[in-house]
């Protein structure tokens, strides 16, 4: 990956010379760089992919590479998903539709083509519902999430291209995220339980391509299934969840793995509350603000300090108690 970067210049003089044949060959390299499957290594930021995605539309705009163009768009809208620029994420996913197939089936928001991958059709489907969400529209993200499960079930084994492009898990997890925003929580329950098990069933080189679903799927389950009352189904999803929280994506991606932890700390204490054991309680709060004053976790150490508070209030340490909703009083003013 590095070491194609590095050569980036020579298909970049291609490209200049030739259009027609160096194009495409940019094209190519710009896309394999905004789309790294590498295991373990820090993903590089939503601006560099979406210069190189952007790019690499320029690069395919100037050839017949339908398809390459189609892909290259794909990948810009995600990258706009990732920077939260959701209202273009939605325009770039539309126009990477329009360009997959002149006629396609709209319904879902999900393009399907006989010309190119029908990857790229459940990866923008995945990309809207995600983008939907994020300018609020959660109810429209729903049918739009569903219809990319649908696509990337009809989907055959993906090859080694088409699985940089996501894939069953993640479109699962965005719909069963999207169904417990909507308070439809059992069903959002079955789902995440159906992404655990299809991701429990892979193996170690399948879920390279898929190792932030697993952490984020079940720390999110824990947290429906405390929300639907089911205090106990939680607690027991919870160890499983910690373990994924830890390892090396810990050090790889914290912005994305330190929140998480914060959150499941949170719910597990509630959860131990709620089940009458206060000690355990106690525990887990105490250790999500500790995660939560991290830097990486400082958005979540209201919701931290909040529950420690209550856990020990329900102990009977108001001491402790007074200092902790001192600091939460001062945080929120703040």
């Amino acid at each position: 990956m590095g070491v194609l970067r590095i050569l980036l210049p020579l298909p970049r003089a291609a490209a200049k010379w030739a259009p027609e044949k160096g194009g495409p060959l940019l094209g190519a390299a710009l896309s394999y760089c905004a789309t790294p499957s590498w295991a373990g290594l820090p993903p590089p930021s939503p601006a560099r992919r979406l210069a190189w995605a952007e790019e690499a539309v320029a690069a395919y705009r100037a050839t017949a590479d339908t398809e390459g163009l189609s892909r290259a768009l794909s990948l810009r809208a995600h990258a706009l998903l990732l920077s939260g620029r959701f209202e273009e994420a939605c325009g770039a996913a539309d126009e990477a539709t329009a360009v997959q197939a002149p006629q396609v089936d709209t319904a879902g928001g999900v393009g399907v083509s006989g010309v190119v991958s029908a990857a790229v059709g459940a990866f923008l489907g995945d990309v809207r519902a995600q983008a939907l969400a994020g300018l609020g529209r959660v109810e429209d993200a729903v049918p739009v999430a569903r219809a990319s499960v649908a696509a990337y079930r009809r989907l055959p084994a993906p090859d080694r291209r088409d699985r940089a492009l996501g894939s069953l898990p993640g479109a699962l997890r965005t719909y069963g995220m999207l169904l417990a925003a909507t308070g439809r929580r059992e069903e959002s329950v079955a789902v995440y339980e159906e992404c655990a098990a299809l991701l429990a069933a892979m193996s170690l080189r399948e879920l390279a391509h898929v190792e932030r679903v697993r952490p984020q799927v079940l720390a999110e389950l824990v947290g429906v299934l405390r929300a639907s009352g089911r205090h106990e189904d939680a607690l027991g999803v919870g160890p499983e969840a910690r373990e994924a929280l830890r390892g090396p994506l810990a050090w790889t991606v914290p912005e994305t793995v330190l929140p998480l932890r914060v959150r499941l700390l949170v719910d597990l204490a509630r959860c131990h509350t709620a089940t009458g054991d206060p000690a355990e309680a106690r525990a887990c709060a105490q250790a999500a603000v500790a995660e939560a004053r991290k830097p990486h976790g400082a958005g979540e150490l209201t919701s931290a300090l909040d529950c420690l508070a209550d856990v020990l209030g329900e102990l009977g340490q108001t001491d402790k108690e007074s200092i902790a909703r001192r600091e939460l009083a001062e945080l929120r003013d703040a």
